[in-house]
Parts: C-alpha cells; structure tokens; sequence
C-alpha cells in the first residue's frame, strides 16, 4: 500500500510540470526584452549564461558515464527494469534453443520453424524501429518547428520552443503584449503554489516511495543511491571549481578568493533555503558591493539568472537521467545522450526557484528518451540535500555572469567593495 502514496505524489507532482515548463520559458523569455532591443549586453548576457548551462550538463554526463553508478548489481536492475527489457534478455539464443529441442526429438520440426521464423520476424520488426543518430535528432527537433505545439505530445523541445518564440514575439510587442504577459505570469504563480502545495505531502510520499524502493531491493538500494550521491555532489564540485577557479580568474580576471569571499552571504543563504528567487536580493548585494560588479549589470543579469540560469539543475537533471536508465538496464545511446542535453538545458530555463521545482522536470527528460517516469522514485530519497548544493551552483552560475560581463564592459571596480 505504500507504492500507492508514493505513486500518488508523483502523480501529482508531475500534474503541472508540462503548462509550468511552457509558462516559465516564456515569462522567462519575455522578461529578456524585446530581442530587437536587446543589444551587446543582452546577446552576452544570454551566451556567457547559455555557455556555462551547456558546460554544466556536459560535465554531469561525463561524470556519470565515468562512474556508472547504476551499474554493477544485476539483483538491482533485474528487480526493477521495464518488462519490455526483461523480455528481451536472449533473446538471441532463443533460435539455436528451438533447433537443439528439434534435434532431440522434444519440439515437432515444424513447430520448432515456425517458432524461429517467427522470432526472427519479430527481431527484424524490432530491429528496423530502430533509427540513426542524424534521424533521431531530426525527429525531435524538426517538429518543434513545424508541429502544432497543442498536439506535441508532451515533447519538450516542441513546447520549450513554441514557448521561447511566444515569449520573444510577446516581448517585440511592447505595451500591446503586457496583458497577456500578466495573464502568463499570474498562471506561472499559480502553477508554482500548486507544486508549494504538493510539496506539503513530500515528507509522506518521501517516505512511502523509499520504503517500498528498500522493500523490494534490499540493501542494495542504500548503496547505489549513496553512489548516486557521490556522483552527483562530485559533478557540481567540478562544475563550481571550474566557474569559481578557471573562469573566474580567465574572463573576469579577478582572484577566486575575492569572488568566494565576497559571494559567501548569497551561499550560505542559498545552501539554507534552496531558493534562488529567495536568495537573489543579498546575490545583487554580494555582487555588488562585495565583489564590485556594476550596478545596472547586476540588477539585470541576476534577476535574468535566476529565471533561465540553472547550470546546478541542469546538471543534477543529466546526472539523474543517465543514473535511472541505468538502474533499469537501458543503454542510452549518443543520441539518446544528446537529447538528454539539450532537453536538460532547455527544461533548466523553465525550472521555478523554489525547492524541488526540478524534481518534476525529471519526468519530462525521461520521457523524451524512454525512461519510466516512476524511475523518479529511485532518486528522490536524497533530492532535498542535493537541491541545496545545486541551489549554490545555480547562484555561482548567475553571479560570475555578472561579474565577468562588468568586466567586459570595462566597469568592474578594481577592489572589491566594503562588507556592507
């Protein structure tokens, strides 16, 4: 009875996640400016923040593919991969076990070629769905363009791109587009405090979806998902060295301690909250007066950041990807992978800043390559921790957009200004 709630959670979590995904890109998009208007700030604001969002997940799939913590228990993967997979294990040597009951005179000849010419049948019809990486890539993208994005199927790259384009033409509007934007934005607040509700029961639907997760895969389980963990925490290390240690000190070409230093108020706030949008107000103020970032740089790229920038999100959601499809037996090919990075940048615009937000993002990730949606069961026992760290990640995402841009523009203070 357990599986029930838990189910029953993810159900409900997952209910809004396809109209909150398509509200957020486009307030998100909208909240840019007009992109005829934009000029040299907006295009850098948007590439540095596009740049280190396609950096992070790359790391994440890296780290994941390297580690591989969902390999390595075949009780694991047997007791809950998809039937579809079971089946087909030997597939393969089910003709030469038909031909062998043949000759041992178990199996009537023509029963036993029958059965094969059947199997085989069935393998090449399985084998002809199968599709190259260029018509794989083709299928998801090209409909995004042509494709009516009401009948999309719950294809994400057709509703985050239908989404990014509403946005963007709402915004070359002007004063005629804000009616409707206020219509997107109140519906956005609303999806928000529906997943703030859901959130409520996370503590019983928590419960009830690890309890039955330990029930059925024993000790097992404990010890992949601390694999997971591992992995996860090591890839949003990595990424947070390389933004805070290489291009810190590259691009903005101020010391790594200065910019730690002057950032640690925003980090311990977004550690303890697990909000960005809760956290931007003291993000500006560290940017500005601890690190000494411009003023009007600061006050529109970090809102800009908190919205679409989410490199911790984006990476935890390819690491968690690849770890279920793991867990299960599939094998992910590289465009499966690569549909997981695009889908992951894309979804990591439309994530709300606000904790948990991205576990309902899982289910769109997964269904763009095949992953059970229920597979969200197996990593949200340690979400709440892990959302802690990204939440930091995401924020050092936003504030070195900041702060390298000042840069750029020639209006980064020499010294960091005073603690106030």
């Amino acid at each position: 009875y357990l599986g029930i709630f838990g189910r029953l959670f993810i159900l409900l979590l997952t209910l809004v996640i396809i109209p909150l995904i398509f509200v957020s890109v486009l307030n998100g998009t909208a909240g840019i400016g007009d992109p005829r208007r934009l000029g040299g700030l907006g295009m850098k604001c948007l590439f540095f923040y596009l740049c280190t969002t396609a950096l992070a997940v790359i790391t994440g799939l890296t780290v994941v593919n390297t580690i591989e913590p969902g390999r390595g228990r075949e009780s694991l993967r047997a007791t809950v991969e998809p039937a579809e997979t079971r089946e087909s294990v030997g597939a393969e040597s089910l003709p030469a076990i038909a031909n062998a009951l043949i000759l041992i005179g178990l199996v009537e000849p023509e029963e036993g070629r029958a059965f094969i010419r059947e199997h085989e049948a069935r393998r090449e019809e399985e084998s002809a769905q199968a599709v190259s990486l260029g018509r794989r890539i083709q299928e998801q993208i090209l409909p995004a363009v042509i494709r009516n994005p009401i009948m999309a199927d719950q294809n994400p790259i057709v509703i985050i791109f239908f989404a990014i384009v509403l946005g963007a033409a709402l915004a070359a509007l002007g004063s005629e587009g804000l009616p409707a934007l206020r219509v997107f934005q109140s519906l956005d607040k609303a999806l928000i405090t529906i997943i703030l509700w859901v959130m409520h029961l996370a503590p019983i639907g928590v419960f009830a979806l690890m309890a039955r997760a330990i029930s059925e895969l024993g000790i097992e389980y404990m010890l992949t998902l601390a694999k997971y963990f591992v992995t996860v925490m090591l890839g949003l290390g990595i990424h947070f060295c390389v933004l805070s240690f290489v291009l810190c000190p590259l691009l903005a070409r101020i010391s790594p301690m200065r910019f730690l230093r002057g950032m640690a108020p925003a980090f311990q706030l977004a550690f303890s909250t697990s909000s960005s949008s809760a956290t931007l107000p003291v993000t500006i103020e560290c940017a500005i007066k601890r690190v000494g970032a411009d003023t009007n740089i600061s006050s529109f790229m970090l809102p800009v950041g908190a919205t679409i920038n989410m490199d911790g999100t984006a990476l935890y959601l390819s690491v968690a990807s690849l770890f279920v499809a793991q867990v299960y037996g599939m094998e992910l090919s590289l465009q499966a992978q690569f549909m997981v990075f695009l889908t992951a940048v894309l979804a990591s615009v439309g994530t709300a800043g606000i904790p948990g937000a991205s576990i309902g993002l899982m289910g769109i990730i997964f269904t763009s390559v095949g992953i059970p949606v229920e597979g969200i069961a197996i990593v949200i026992g340690v979400d709440r921790l892990l959302d802690m760290t990204r939440t930091v990640v995401n924020i050092t995402g936003d504030s070195l957009g900041a702060v390298v841009i000042s840069r750029s523009e020639g209006k980064l203070a020499v010294e960091s200004g005073r603690d106030g």
